[in-house]
């Protein structure tokens, strides 16, 4: 006959917990203080134990966490888990949700990655300037002004050497 001591897994340290969920004791903290985490126990000296259930609700958050919820999102997740209502339709929704303003963000990224590449190609031809007036950076305003379709009178067009076209800027 086993007694419950050989059956039942140790209980960890905050500090054990956070080594075997791969973070740091500040986040368990972080996670206890927003109730996200609980200690199974106390030692006499105040000490808090975690039972191998929280070291695997560490595990369930940092996985939403990479599914991008956010914190408040995972309070509530858990709170519809312990009420005994499934989570589902609200992970469901808020993953809609956040893949649509993903793909809008990815959208922006990759637009800008262009204009980017496209700045960087047009400005290897490009002299570097010094500043006149009210001038800041001339390969900044060379953009702006091309964007604009015309070039704005702070920019110095002497330094550019040639006029710049829609082509060679984004």
């Amino acid at each position: 006959m086993t007694s419950k001591d050989e059956s039942t897994p140790p209980l960890m340290t905050l500090r054990q917990l956070a080594q075997q969920g791969d973070v740091t004791v500040h986040v368990v903290r972080n996670y206890l203080r927003r109730g996200l985490l609980r200690a199974a126990a106390h030692t006499e000296s105040g000490y808090q134990l975690f039972s191998a259930s929280e070291l695997q609700r560490l595990h369930f958050i940092r996985t939403a966490q990479q599914l991008g919820f956010t914190l408040a999102e995972i309070e509530e997740i858990i709170r519809h888990s312990l009420l005994r209502h499934s989570p589902c339709p609200f992970v469901r929704d808020i993953i809609r949700r956040r893949l649509h303003d993903t793909r809008q963000q990815l959208d922006r990224l990759l637009t800008m990655h262009e204009r980017m590449e496209h700045a960087t190609h047009a400005w290897a031809t490009l002299p570097d300037s010094i500043p006149t007036g009210d001038d800041v950076c001339a390969l900044i305003e060379a953009v702006a002004a091309t964007e604009g379709g015309k070039f704005v009178k702070s920019t110095p067009r002497r330094l550019l050497g040639r006029r710049l076209t829609q082509e060679n800027l984004p």
